[in-house]
């Protein structure tokens, strides 16, 4: 490993592409910076910098060099801050899908607020892969096999998928979904599928039903199948402790009673350092037996 503090020069040289103003950021001589960047070169056996009539510009390994080094250097500052901040206001940050935080995440946090009023719950809603040390963000829950190396990683919500429906399409489901019923009509429904297409496949083949797993629109939006579901466009296969309100109000009815496991489940995923903090502990030991068996939504 070189040294840190000369890797630190480097990037802040590189980012600035001056000597002066990195010294100015690191609150040192320019003559400090430079023997540092010269130290680094010395160790790696390599010119990070081509000094020109123009001034100073990266070369190849130094622009290669500056990408692997500074997503690493944001994450010991974000997890420096994380470990050293005394006075920190007790925020506890949760990324996660809009139609996770609608259909399960924001009926159930009433519940944590009224026995910790203390402590603020911020939720950024996004279909995207956050950093979370770069982003700031101390959980994520993620819908996937749970291979998040460098996290750690606990299974949240892992029940089976059922094929639900408006309760108006319910004749023509329960007639397509049923293997007892030759005479069927199979092109009577729509299926609609979430970005995870496989789980009709593997439904079916569970239950030996003789339908076209590849047919039906597909909705990138996790709440988007179970939405056009609602409105009677089609059937959607839904984990119940996901449209436990839907379900309670009529809007949606179980199109057939088999359900199918599948080994994609909603995961909480965090850097160790947010346990360093009792509010972000508190708020995972809910989270985690809010998603016990048997816990209801309150709603």
């Amino acid at each position: 490993m070189p040294p840190l503090h000369a890797v630190l020069c480097f990037a802040v040289v590189g980012r600035h592409m001056s000597i002066k103003l990195a010294a100015e950021e690191l609150n040192v001589t320019a003559g400090a910076v430079s023997q540092q960047v010269a130290k680094l070169e010395e160790i790696l056996g390599l010119s990070l910098f081509a000094r020109t009539s123009r001034g100073m510009e990266l070369t190849e390994a130094g622009k290669t060099y500056l990408r692997a080094v500074s997503p690493a250097l944001r994450h010991i500052e974000q997890a420096t801050q994380r470990i050293t901040q005394q006075q920190q206001a007790q925020i506890v940050t949760v990324s996660c899908t809009p139609g996770f935080a609608m259909q399960w995440l924001l009926p159930r946090l009433p519940q944590f607020q009224a026995v910790h009023p203390d402590i603020d719950v911020r939720i950024n809603t996004t279909n995207k892969l956050v950093d979370l040390l770069v982003d700031e963000v101390d959980f994520a829950v993620r819908h996937g096999l749970g291979a998040y190396a460098g996290f750690q990683v606990e299974r949240l919500i892992d029940d089976r998928l059922y094929p639900v429906c408006s309760p108006a399409l319910l004749p023509a489901c329960s007639a397509v979904l049923s293997p007892t019923d030759p005479a069927a009509d199979m092109g009577a429904i729509t299926l609609l599928h979430d970005e995870h297409r496989d789980d009709w496949r593997i439904w079916l083949r569970a239950t030996g039903i003789d339908l076209d797993p590849a047919t039906g629109p597909v909705f990138v939006a996790s709440n988007g199948a179970i939405d056009a579901a609602v409105a009677g466009l089609g059937v959607a296969l839904a984990r119940k402790s996901l449209v436990q309100d839907e379900l309670a109000s009529g809007k949606l009815v179980i199109a057939f009673p088999a359900a199918a496991q599948v080994p994609i489940a909603y995961h909480l995923v965090y850097d160790s350092t947010v346990l360093l903090h009792q509010h972000c502990q508190r708020f995972r030991q809910w989270l985690l037996a809010q998603a016990e068996p048997g816990v209801l939504s309150p709603s």
